[in-house]
């Protein structure tokens, strides 16, 4: 048995109805899971058969990495988030910013002759359209082959079009996550690293990412996401060994966004190399927000 923390549905930039994630889910005879939308907390019926725990993946404004690395960003997956608490009427007003935002992108992207109407963004299915919907519209018009160019290009963090406005500083985020007793994990932990290719180094796990880690503690982060596509046993081993070290909890999950990302499938992530996330993991961090 095993669970999945972090997976995405059609609310945000996955393809998968949340009914379909869950019955998928449990086909898979997965212990629980987390349906972790960006900026949106997806309800999952009661009666849905499998633990459910609530989450949502936010992403934060850290201005000292962006000074120190434009190419770096910060997602943070918070769970056992409350639909009335303080944390998610906050997300209300980051999702009609991200809405701004992307009009900005537009517009940026028009003065490279790149042309995307503002309606397509409008008639989206999503609750919260973002870059990659705009990458797959350039993918869509011909002006890239894929949406990885897209942000290689032009969308990702650095790039020529790249804008947050949106973001929510990681001071405040963090205040709001204590006042609505929540836990914070790092997401995909290698993105504070990132270079221009947005590419693991092999040595990446190193001083400035440890130093990084600490201050994320010190702000109040409760864990790193250990288990995570693309991990090799050692990448996981000495995630796990720092955690352990920095008294932090672990965490994982396939980020799973359907036919976006065809080969990162629900539950094991790259079949060459599957995600096994034990219970245990699960069992920790319950055990840590019964007492926030």
């Amino acid at each position: 048995m095993s669970i999945d923390l972090h997976i995405h549905s059609e609310n945000s930039d996955g393809t998968e109805s949340v009914k379909d994630i869950v019955e998928q889910s449990k086909n898979l005879q997965l212990e629980a899971i987390s349906i972790t939308d960006h900026e949106y907390l997806s309800k999952v019926p009661k009666n849905a058969g499998i633990k459910i725990i609530s989450g949502v993946e936010i992403s934060a404004s850290w201005q000292k990495l962006e000074n120190e690395n434009k190419f770096a960003g910060i997602h943070l997956l918070v769970y056992f988030i409350e639909e009335k608490s303080e944390l998610n009427f906050e997300l209300k007003n980051i999702r009609e910013q991200k809405n701004l935002r992307n009009f900005e992108i537009l517009n940026q992207l028009e003065k490279q002759e790149i042309y995307i109407d503002k309606s397509e963004l409008k008639k989206l299915k999503t609750k919260v359209p973002g870059r990659p919907h705009i990458a797959k519209a350039m993918v869509q018009k011909g002006y890239v082959d894929s949406i990885n160019e897209a942000f290689l290009n032009y969308l990702g963090n650095g790039k020529s079009s790249y804008i947050n406005t949106h973001q929510i500083s990681i001071e405040k985020l963090f205040e709001l996550c204590k006042s609505s007793k929540v836990l914070i994990f790092l997401a995909h932990p290698h993105t504070i690293v990132s270079n221009e290719s947005f590419s693991k180094n092999e040595n990446w796990i190193d001083t400035k990412f440890k130093d990084l880690l600490v201050q994320l503690k010190n702000f109040g982060l409760n864990g790193i996401e250990t288990y995570y596509p693309g991990y090799n046993h050692s990448t996981v081993d000495k995630l796990r060994n720092i955690a352990s070290e920095y008294s932090l909890l672990i965490s994982g999950g396939s980020d799973f966004h359907g036919t976006i990302k065809p080969n990162n499938l629900l539950g094991i992530g790259y079949e060459n190399n599957p995600l096994k996330i034990p219970k245990e993991v699960l069992s920790k961090i319950e055990e840590a927000y019964a007492k926030l």
